[in-house]
C-alpha cells in the first residue's frame, strides 16, 4: 500500500515538471503573449492555486470564462506584433472584461447548482402531486377510499 501511494506522489511530481516545463517553454517562445495571458487570467490562475475541491469544479469553470475573454485580445496583439501586449494591459476595458469573465465563470459555478436543485425539487413536487391525485382516483375507483 505504501508502494502505490509514492507511485501516485511520483506521477503527480512528473505532471506538475511537466507542466512547468511547459510554461517555461511558452514563456521562452512568446514572452509577450504569455505576460498578457498572465494578466487577464490572473483570477483563474489564483482559482487554481487554492482551490482544493477534487477536480476543481469551481476554477475550472473560473478559467474557460476567463479564456474566452482573452481571445479577442491575444488575436489582436498577434495581428499588430508584440509591441500591443502593454497597451492592451493598459487598457481597462481589456483587463476588466477578462477579470469580469472570469467573476461571472466563478458566479456561475456558485448559482448553476442552486438553479438546477430548485428545478429538480419543483419536478419532483409536481410529480408527487400527480401520483397522489392517481392514487387517490385509483381508489375511488377501487372502492378503498376508507382506507
Amino acid at each position: 500500500m505504501a508502494r502505490k501511494t509514492a507511485v501516485a506522489k511520483d506521477k503527480g511530481r512528473g505532471i506538475v515538471w511537466m507542466q512547468g516545463l511547459a510554461c517555461g517553454t511558452c514563456v521562452a517562445v512568446a514572452p509577450a503573449a504569455c505576460g498578457l495571458l498572465a494578466v487577464l487570467l490572473a483570477p483563474a490562475i489564483l482559482a487554481l492555486l487554492f482551490e482544493r475541491t477534487p477536480g476543481r469544479p469551481i476554477a475550472r469553470a473560473v478559467l474557460l470564462c476567463g479564456a474566452a475573454a482573452c481571445v479577442g485580445p491575444l488575436m489582436t496583439m498577434w495581428q499588430a506584433g508584440p509591441g500591443t501586449g502593454f497597451a492592451l494591459l493598459s487598457d481597462p476595458g481589456v483587463v476588466g472584461t477578462a477579470w469580469a469573465a472570469c467573476a461571472g465563470g466563478w458566479l456561475l459555478s456558485q448559482l448553476l447548482p442552486i438553479g438546477i436543485r430548485g428545478v429538480l425539487e419543483a419536478a419532483s413536487l409536481s410529480r408527487a402531486v400527480r401520483l397522489r391525485a392517481e392514487r387517490e382516483r385509483l381508489a375511488k375507483a377501487w372502492g378503498l377510499e376508507d382506507q
